[in-house]
């Protein structure tokens, strides 16, 4: 079976406005900015990367406690942002954290 598992950490930069599901499920989006040093082919190298973060059901309530600044811990899957769209990927969060 494949793997989808994430677990990034950054800053969040951006809250999108909620929305409700005709399901009655509450969804919002934020943008997460990531950066840190990694290693490749031997050699130290800056990763930097905005990311929209995907919150659904009680994760949005955990979302809108949080601060525009705030450092958060994400773990979730990738996914496509629609299936019309081939190109973007969101991460879908399973948990979401806040880092002090």
């Amino acid at each position: 079976m494949e793997q989808n598992t994430l677990q990034i950490t950054g800053i969040l930069e951006k809250q999108y406005p909620p929305r409700v599901s005709p399901a009655g499920v509450a969804h919002q989006d934020f943008l997460l900015q990531h950066r840190s040093r990694q290693r490749e082919a031997g050699s130290a190298r800056e990763a930097r990367l905005g990311l929209t973060v995907h919150c659904a059901g009680e994760l949005v309530q955990q979302l809108q406690a949080l601060q525009l600044g705030d450092r958060v811990l994400v773990t979730g899957f990738l996914a496509l942002a629609s299936y019309r769209d081939t190109e973007k990927v969101v991460l879908h969060a399973q948990t979401l954290d806040r880092q002090d």
